[in-house]
């Protein structure tokens, strides 16, 4: 039975938009243009589902052909990857203009946004390590771990301001720069941006991704200190859920192989930051009380610990009984998600009689004429 410290915080909901982003103020003119195609009577929130199709897609293509050069169209892959992600950039800045113009704003649509866009957060550079097995494996895991830190406290000084704000260099900028690159890969080809350049010893992928790591960390730095690190001690506690999983990425490599025990792992770093995330939105938009404890998760990691306690201990342990605590762990975190999902869209359902592809008007939340991003 969940838990609502704020039952009526729901009732009480509130957000606003302030943007100062550079390069919103050029694609806005191919956003206008593109908003002309969406049929008026389409729901947002069907809107926001269908662009994420697209990330959805490029993870897809990057994970699974990649780093097949061998293949002889290699760089359609990149190519393809490019436009799937642009395709979800443009769809993601139509969704508010779309519920604006249906009157449809609300706490639902924003949830289904934001929690859409917490997989996005770490699908996007883990389309570049999985296409790049050059970079490191400790780069891997720290940027991953980093980019759910950063959504993490985006969304909590959200919760305190009702504000989501975007500075001059905002995720839109990320977000270009992301299937800018995958663009250009296909264009100067793979081996220009895997080869170690001389003198330094690191590939420019390499460059982008560490440039992409401090980005996360001046973020982080940035609201820990603006609100005198508000939030600290629930990092703390989230990071501790990573480490048997960071333990399991490093002995697992050996047996299962590198790239494919990196990429298992970062993916259930990533869904696991995802389920955080998706609570903290629940807490602002529908007075859910924030969750200290996870016990099925705690239950999966000891397991996964067990495991490998057994593994380096006592006795080797074949591949499949290795991977197979990480299979427990992603039907408990793809269970646990569906659950908040839905419980999200019955609760709005219950307070409001908004549904999840279309709205109630006269039970509506009234909110400021604003577009969610």
């Amino acid at each position: 039975m969940e838990k609502y410290s704020e039952p009526e915080r729901i009732y009480a909901y509130q957000y606003k938009s302030v943007s100062h982003s550079l390069f919103d103020k050029v694609f806005r003119y191919w956003l206008n243009y593109a908003f002309r195609f969406i049929p008026p009577a389409m729901s947002a929130n069907l809107l926001s589902m269908t662009g994420n199709l697209g990330s959805w897609f490029a993870l897809i293509l990057l994970v699974v052909l990649g780093d097949r050069v061998d293949l002889p169209h290699h760089r359609i892959v990149f190519a393809l990857a490019s436009f799937s992600v642009f395709f979800y950039h443009t769809v993601d800045n139509l969704d508010g203009r779309q519920a604006k113009r249906a009157g449809s704003c609300g706490p639902l649509g924003e949830f289904v946004d934001h929690w859409f866009d917490s997989f996005n957060v770490f699908f996007f550079p883990l389309g570049a390590i999985a296409a790049f097995p050059v970079i490191p494996l400790s780069w891997g895991i720290a940027i991953i771990i980093l980019a759910g830190i950063a959504d993490w406290l985006a969304l909590r000084e959200v919760m305190k301001t009702n504000v989501m704000y975007f500075g001059p260099v905002s995720t839109d900028e990320g977000i270009f720069v992301y299937w800018a690159l995958l663009f250009f890969i296909s264009i100067l080809g793979y081996d220009f941006w895997a080869a170690p350049l001389p003198g330094i010893g690191i590939p420019p992928i390499g460059i982008v991704v560490f440039g992409v790591g401090l980005n996360f960390i001046y973020q982080i730095f940035r609201v820990l200190i603006t609100y005198r690190f508000m939030g600290l001690r629930e990092i703390l506690v989230e990071s501790l859920y990573y480490i048997p999983i960071i333990l399991w990425i490093v002995a697992t490599a050996p047996v299962l192989g590198e790239r494919f025990a990196l990429i298992s792992g970062l993916l259930a770093i990533g869904f696991t930051g995802s389920r955080h995330v998706g609570d903290l939105l629940r807490v602002r938009l529908t007075g859910l009380a924030l969750p200290r404890f996870y016990p099925d998760l705690a239950i999966c990691l000891l397991f996964m610990l067990s495991v490998l306690f057994v593994n380096a201990i006592i006795l080797p342990l074949p591949a499949w009984l290795l991977l197979f605590p990480m299979v427990v762990l992603f039907v408990d975190t793809a269970h646990a998600l569906v659950l908040q999902f839905m419980r999200t869209v019955r609760r709005v359902y219950e307070c409001l009689g908004v549904t999840l592809f279309g709205t109630s008007p006269e039970r509506a939340v009234a909110v400021e004429p604003v577009i969610q991003k």
